[in-house]
């Protein structure tokens, strides 16, 4: 019986809702014409969502990716889902960008092919000439895409609300395919703003300055803008085209190990990484690989690649207790979580790669293997981290059809290797270790006066442990010295941590070469670290007096 709350947000939906009854009349004249109330197949599937449109075809790459909700063949079908469509007419292409501009195209242009370079349902890409003779690509979007989408998406979003008061005994359900429309808002509306994708080629671009080999195209801003992008014009053979980046004179295994060392400095350097590596959008230019198509990128924070570093070395030591922390640090929780449940099922998980060799543990498979487990467990992964996995089962099997003796997870063990060895990577760590001193410390520093309440309330009866517990004074102040102990303890390795950062500073005034603060950190660590000492001496004494007169 659905609750009150649950008709009350039926009853808005009802009163709200100003889609057109067109979209949905269409909809319901595919699913005639594609028989889909007379079954389905996988390839009955995938045509399904071709015929309905973009929308639906983003969900059926999303969906590619969920094994937990469908079957693997579903899964196989929709990854190759492609939603190439009729192009559109020159002159419309001309009109979009003129209104765009707000003045005639000429202005900008010295010239603009009429055939389109591609044709999408989203955009359609145009080679042209600026008055400066540079040579560009001009990607348009569609007129009405952006109407048609968010009408699809209302859609499907009055329909999931439907489901979720009409459908009791399938909360799970809904609750996954709410997490998939969230995931699909999201994407779509990265992908109708280029200005995003305006800023990952920017972004993309400083970050690839240093790399031999490898970049992606040049953005142009001063002519971009939400629904028009212009950026360098790039030309050549793609990256599964073997014969043609052989005549180029490549050398194909120098070049799969370039490719799979620049994802790998992505991801773990930058922690900025293309999140659709497929060989569509990777182009070899004169033997450069050039990074095509940014509209989709993950990105990972300082802690978090630390973490996908730790769950790297988990999987090739084949540690759960390591696997399982790296990923409770890449989640929240929506629910209750069986710990130890998780901890067998990390280790069922690695238990199936006992017998292989590190060479052959595929990771973009562990981690998504890793992913479903966190999912059975009421935990939310951070979407960068299935971008991660995503991406990493892609560009693994990029790199393997371009050179089957390349192994990418040893460039990644080497690398992770190489990079843990570094004086920046030692500073970041002593600088992680300063935060989480600081922070006990916090805590510490209240432990004592939270403990005495505690231990009041224990012996007042305010609080029940199943048990009556009676607490002699002398043992209460033995614990409420212990933790005062602690706390100083704790603000001792806290300074001495913190001083050891400062003293790899150029930080002034200095001392015999060395910043007179940090001096004085490691002097009061000392001063403390001794009265510590000392107290506890002096504490062990008293008592062993005290039992002496009894």
């Amino acid at each position: 019986m659905p609750t009150f709350k649950q008709l009350m947000k039926l009853a808005q939906v009802t009163v709200n809702d100003k889609t057109s009854g067109k979209r949905a009349k269409e909809i319901l004249e595919i699913v005639h014409k594609d028989q889909v109330l007379h079954g389905m197949n996988p390839q009955k599937a995938v045509r399904f969502l071709e015929d309905l449109g973009p929308t639906y075809v983003k969900i059926g790459q999303l969906a590619s990716n969920r094994a937990d909700i469908l079957p693997k063949d579903y899964c196989e079908a929709f990854a190759e889902l492609r939603s190439n469509v009729d192009p559109l007419d020159f002159a419309t292409v001309i009109a979009c960008i003129e209104e765009d501009f707000g003045h005639p195209w000429n202005t900008v242009f010295a010239s603009i092919e009429e055939s389109p370079l591609g044709s999408a349902s989203i955009a359609q890409v145009h080679k042209a000439t600026l008055l400066d003779g540079s040579v560009v690509a001009v990607k348009v979007r569609r007129p009405g895409i952006k109407e048609e989408m968010a009408e699809d998406l209302t859609l499907l979003r009055h329909l999931l609300t439907f489901a979720e008061v009409g459908t009791i005994e399938h909360k799970e359900l809904v609750g996954t395919l709410e997490g998939l429309l969230t995931e699909l808002e999201r994407t779509t509306a990265n992908e109708l703003d280029f200005t995003i994708e305006l800023n990952n080629l920017v972004q993309f671009h400083q970050e690839l300055e240093g790399s031999e080999g490898v970049t992606c195209p040049c953005p142009y801003p001063e002519y971009s803008s939400e629904s028009i992008l212009v950026m360098e014009y790039v030309s050549g053979p793609e990256i599964n085209d073997h014969a043609a980046l052989i005549a180029q004179g490549n050398d194909l295994d120098e070049l799969a190990n370039r490719l799979a060392q620049n994802y790998i400095m992505q991801v773990i350097d930058a922690g900025f990484f293309h999140a659709d590596p497929h060989e569509g959008n990777i182009i070899v230019r004169d033997q450069e690989i050039v990074w095509i198509d940014l509209g989709m990128t993950g990105s990972l924070n300082s802690s978090q690649r630390a973490l996908v570093n730790q769950a790297f070395a988990a999987i090739a030591a084949k540690d759960p207790y390591e696997l399982k922390e790296a990923a409770l640090g890449l989640t929240s929780i929506k629910g209750p979580v069986d710990q130890g449940r998780l901890l067998q099922q990390m280790a069922e998980l690695l238990n199936s790669y006992a017998s292989a060799d590190l060479e052959d543990i595929n990771i973009g498979e562990a981690f998504m293997d890793v992913i479903e487990i966190l999912r059975s467990q009421n935990l939310v992964i951070n979407p960068s981290f299935t971008m991660l996995a995503r991406g990493f089962m892609t560009i693994e099997g990029v790199v393997a059809d371009l050179s089957p003796t390349t192994n990418i997870v040893k460039i990644v063990s080497d690398h992770i290797q190489k990079k843990t060895l570094t004086l920046d990577a030692m500073l970041q760590k002593m600088k992680e270790m300063g935060i989480q001193s600081a922070r006990s410390l916090d805590a510490s520093t209240k432990l004592p006066t939270q403990l005495s309440h505690t231990l009041d309330m224990l012996n007042e009866g305010e609080i029940s442990l199943g048990a009556e517990m009676n607490m002699p004074k002398d043992l209460k102040s033995t614990v409420y010295s212990l933790t005062g102990y602690l706390a100083f303890a704790l603000i001792s390795a806290g300074l001495f941590i913190g001083s050891s950062i400062i003293c790899t500073t150029d930080m002034m005034p200095r001392f015999l070469g060395v910043p007179l603060l940090g001096i004085v950190g490691y002097l009061s660590a000392f001063v403390l670290g001794v009265y510590v000492v000392w107290q506890m001496i002096y504490a062990r004494h008293k008592t062993r007096n005290d039992e002496d007169i009894k």
